[in-house]
């Protein structure tokens, strides 16, 4: 019986095909545009977001105008997301956020969940529903797609340690996975220079509270 040598070269060709096959393809690293990606940490922080009311003790400052992910000729957002920072003015304290749009056709699934990345183990986090269409998606005759719109919390620190991997040189994205129940996932991802971005707009924002010190004291109650 004769024997067909395989090469190396072939075996390794195989092999990649194999486990390209058996890969799942939501196992990928999600996909960032190449404008997103070639932005940097200047254009975000210059096009930060801030709504300041006088009569509010919080300061919401996002990168919801940073950059926006849309579809179809009329540019319609899709599957978009952006931080947020809620700065307390009497302190200067922050609490820091993710916001995601999540667009979809068929049944309502109702995200409740995300793992998002670390550097070391992924990290499960409960989310918070801030508005969605569950009540109309479903309809035949509604002729629009489900819409979801949540958010989840985390860390300065963690913000932090994203932009230390910036300035040291290492680009990936910050990626995240959102989930409903077993059936349902879709990840996401935010570019380190976003980060960066937001966390410089904080600052500025911190450094002109000086003038704010009276608000620590005593407040006068409206007669």
């Amino acid at each position: 019986m004769s024997r067909t040598p395989v090469s190396l070269a072939g075996s390794a060709a195989m092999l990649a095909v194999v486990l390209a096959a058996t890969t799942p393809a939501a196992a990928q690293a999600p996909k960032v545009p190449p404008r997103l990606a070639a932005m940097a940490a200047e254009e975000f922080q210059a096009r930060a977001r801030i709504v300041d009311d006088h009569l509010e003790t919080e300061t919401v400052i996002s990168t919801e105008d940073g950059f926006r992910h849309t579809r179809g000729l009329f540019r319609t957002p899709w599957n978009d997301n952006h931080l947020r920072a809620v700065v307390d003015k009497r302190t200067g304290a922050a609490r820091f956020e993710v916001r995601q749009t999540l667009k979809y056709p068929g049944s309502f699934r109702g995200y409740g969940e995300v793992n998002y990345q670390t550097a070391s183990w992924p990290v499960s986090a409960p989310l918070v529903k801030v508005r969605d269409n569950a009540q109309n998606c479903a309809l035949f005759e509604a002729g629009e797609v489900c819409f979801e719109e949540v958010t989840f919390a985390v860390d300065e620190a963690h913000l932090r340690q994203i932009a230390e991997r910036s300035a040291a040189g290492t680009p990936e994205p910050w990626t995240f996975k959102f989930k409903a129940g077993d059936a349902h996932e879709h990840r996401a991802a935010i570019v380190q220079a976003e980060v960066v971005g937001l966390l410089r707009a904080v600052e500025d924002y911190r450094r002109g509270l000086t003038h704010l010190d009276a608000m620590t004291g005593p407040s006068a109650e409206a007669g």
